[in-house]
């Protein structure tokens, strides 16, 4: 059984991906990850099944919205994809949102603009799941 609330992080950049997941894992969450929608369908696993084991398994989503499929303008989209989650009943934190922050409710959504430290990123992940600063060492960091 699991002790911790665990964190679906979805982002490309496999450096990237290590740093958030670094800071995440740090502030007491667990993390799976996923690089998101990629070659050569570009076309995510739950958006072509109707369902994501990675999904099944979190309590909140966080989406880089800055996917490969974005820039190849083919496969399943960033807000398709923030939808599928949305729908699945997990609440997201969506980073490199331009545009989708008036697609989708506030109290299921927090869109951030730019992460220069961790902090922000969790203390957005808190918010959603509703947990109290349990990693405040970790907020501090850059």
């Amino acid at each position: 059984m699991r002790t911790k609330p665990r964190v679906l992080l979805v982002q490309r950049d496999s450096d990237e991906r290590r740093t958030l997941s670094g800071w995440i894992e740090d502030a007491g969450y667990e993390v799976a990850t996923c690089s998101g929608p990629s070659a050569p369908s570009y076309v995510c696993v739950g958006d072509g099944t109707g369902a994501c084991p990675l999904v099944d398994e979190a309590d909140v989503v966080v989406l880089d919205c800055r996917l490969e499929c974005e820039e190849v303008g083919d496969g399943t989209s960033a807000a398709d994809l923030l939808s599928f989650y949305l729908c699945s009943g997990r609440p997201a934190v969506v980073l490199g949102s331009e545009g989708l922050a008036n697609m989708f409710p506030a109290e299921e959504v927090v869109f951030l603009d730019e992460i220069s430290s961790g902090g922000g990123l969790l203390d957005a992940i808190d918010r959603v799941t509703g947990r109290a600063n349990v990693g405040g060492a970790a907020r501090t960091r850059t």
